[in-house]
């Protein structure tokens, strides 16, 4: 069970290099991204610490019924819709910048429109599934893409066309005080344990997470490459250009093996299947949570046959997605993600100190017990 919650962490960590996060980094290099990504590192690890603490607590229970064991459903409901709108934004947010990836850089003829379409069809059909598939799909994906982004990232450290004092110059601008939307982008690379707040479900009586050192660790090497390789590439000026930066960071960069040579085609279709992983994940967690808002909800890890609530909740979120990339445009959709990345900062830590001394509370009553 461990590895569950790492496959959680690894897989948000690997898919902000095509998010907007090293964009919104790199954009604030010379006022406060280099502290900002110091402190993101510190107090990501803190908060991701405290909320695998309430999680030992409560083995075998999701965010809904460790609510439910102490506040009534009134309460709870409106709580878990809030949480469920979250992490149905970060989903649909990542579907929707790759949806423009695979429109720009490998099929210009056919419209984002339909691309998303045809990827939330996918991402529906997997959010549906249980809990314990889901959690299935994502080891699958891991296992297929982690091997290759692993390599891809240290071949780029290798690179003769990495320029390290560009690297080292923007580094010594540390001592400028961290800014908000940078602390924002970096922390929310740590964030992977939140996938825990459903997948908890899956841990046994006793359970305990060892390695928790892993989460610093993959988190720093994912937050350093993702900020400083692209600058590398392009110059301290130049990477600030681009939105996506590292589909072009990857387009730089040439393989040496086999029939292909650009690594942008095998670093999109990595990134295509991560995303796929992700978004499924991440909409089957907001589809749990709108779930235990019904009356009667019971939570179950691995039914027999799919509920037909979650056809219809999974289908709404695909068609919301659809329909709100259609009436946004691209810098719409950067503001909406960077306001979003905030209000997440300040959302995470309010909601994992209160789990963190509710999870206190419960283990006095089990010691007097």
């Amino acid at each position: 069970m461990n590895r569950y919650f790492y496959y959680c962490v690894t897989i948000v960590s690997m898919l902000n290099l095509m998010l907007f996060v090293p964009y919104l980094l790199i954009q604030e290099r010379y006022t406060g991204a280099v502290s900002s990504m110091i402190a993101a590192a510190v107090g990501g690890s803190l908060i991701a610490f405290l909320f695998t603490h309430v999680m030992k607590v409560f083995p075998g229970k999701g965010l809904p019924e460790i609510f439910g064991v102490f506040f009534p459903k009134w309460v709870t409901a409106p709580f878990m819709f809030f949480m469920g709108c979250m992490y149905f934004t970060s989903g649909s947010m990542v579907l929707v910048g790759f949806s423009v990836l695979i429109n720009r850089f490998l099929n210009p003829d056919t419209s984002s429109i339909v691309v998303l379409s045809l990827l939330s069809i996918a991402c529906i059909y997997g959010a549906t599934r249980s809990t314990l598939s889901n959690i299935f799909i994502i080891e699958m994906g891991l296992i297929i893409c982690a091997p290759l982004i692993i390599m891809i990232l240290f071949k780029s450290y290798r690179s003769p066309s990495l320029d390290w004092d560009a690297m080292r110059t923007v580094a010594q601008y540390w001592h400028h005080p961290p800014k908000l939307t940078s602390y924002a982008a970096a922390v929310y690379i740590f964030t992977g344990y939140s996938g825990y707040a459903i997948f908890n479900r899956l841990n046994p009586p006793n359970f305990r997470l060892r390695y928790r050192w892993l989460i610093p660790l993959i988190g720093c090497f994912i937050m350093v490459s993702s900020f400083f390789v692209p600058i590398g590439f392009h110059g301290t000026e130049t990477a600030a250009n681009y939105l996506y930066v590292w589909s072009v960071t990857a387009d730089s960069m040439t393989m040496e093996y086999g029939f292909l040579e650009r690594v942008v085609f095998i670093f999109l279709l990595l990134y295509l299947n991560l995303t796929l992983v992700y978004t499924t994940n991440v909409w089957h967690i907001t589809m749990e949570l709108f779930k235990s808002c019904l009356p009667g909800a019971k939570p179950e890890i691995d039914p027999e046959r799919t509920p037909l609530s979650n056809w219809i909740i999974a289908g709404v979120l695909g068609l919301i997605t659809v329909m709100t990339t259609y009436f946004l445009d691209e810098k719409q959709n950067l503001a909406i993600a960077k306001n979003w990345l905030i209000l997440r900062v300040f959302v995470e830590v309010v909601m994992v100190l209160f789990l963190f001394v509710l999870s206190i509370g419960a283990g006095g009553k089990k010691r007097s017990a």
